[in-house]
């Protein structure tokens, strides 16, 4: 299995190089940034699987990247750390879909637990035009340790299905730009042993599933329904 790769986000210099060096030592492969645009452009190029993000910074603060990064990467796991400990901050951070909130001065042992928990969470790709549909499943899945990437096109979801590695793809047959079969046969042939779930409106489409799927959840989505089948 690939290294985790951590990306370290803090305008302090010190921090940022203790940090690499520590999670180095360990066994994780990490990049840093000082700012929030530096953070964006090395996401925008390579692949993370947990950012540790500074919440005080000039420029994008912790929280405001955080959303960006949401947008480009949602299967990145977000850990804010923060030297303005507070309940508004956690809130603000835990409520825009990071993880967890440190505080300065940071406890290695608690950080080193955090990414250790996060590295080993199942990786889902979901694949549906529906925006709405995609949030809420994102905000399902997080909450029982799931890590879920996005795609709203078949082509996208065929790039991502060509890039990364998934556990599992929940994908919708009908896209409003292509078709979720192609995405299945991609998936399917790039990770044989990834589970595939197929989500559909269409009732028709339960005689007809491509090859590999494992299951079949109609929409409206029985949330409980489709965890079941994840597990």
């Amino acid at each position: 299995m690939p290294a985790t790769q951590i990306l370290v986000v803090d305008d302090d210099a010190d921090i940022r190089e203790n940090v690499r060096d520590i999670l180095e030592d360990i066994g994780y492969e990490v990049d840093t940034a000082a700012d929030g645009e530096a953070a964006l452009r090395l996401i925008r190029n390579h692949h993370y699987d947990i950012a540790l993000l500074d919440y005080i910074m000039p420029g994008i603060n912790g929280l405001e990247l955080y959303k960006q990064i949401r947008q480009l990467r949602p299967d990145i796991v977000a850990i804010m750390i923060t030297a303005h400990f507070g309940l508004d901050c956690t809130h603000d951070a835990i409520d825009a879909g990071t993880w967890r909130v440190l505080s300065k001065p940071l406890d290695i042992g608690t950080l080193l637990l955090l990414i250790e928990q996060a590295s080993q969470w199942p990786i889902v790709l979901v694949v549906d035009d529906d925006p709405a549909f995609c949030d809420n499943l994102w905000e399902t899945l997080r909450l029982h340790e799931y890590r879920v990437d996005i795609a709203n096109t078949e082509s996208e979801g065929i790039e991502k299905a060509e890039q990364f590695v998934y556990q599992t793809a929940i994908v919708d047959l009908r896209l409003n730009q292509g078709d979720g079969r192609h995405v299945i046969e991609i998936v399917h042939r790039l990770r044989p042993d990834a589970k595939l779930l197929v989500v559909t409106g269409q009732r028709d489409e339960i005689n007809s599933l491509p090859e590999g799927v494992k299951g079949l959840c109609h929409k409206p989505v029985d949330m409980d329904e489709l965890l079941r089948l994840l597990q």
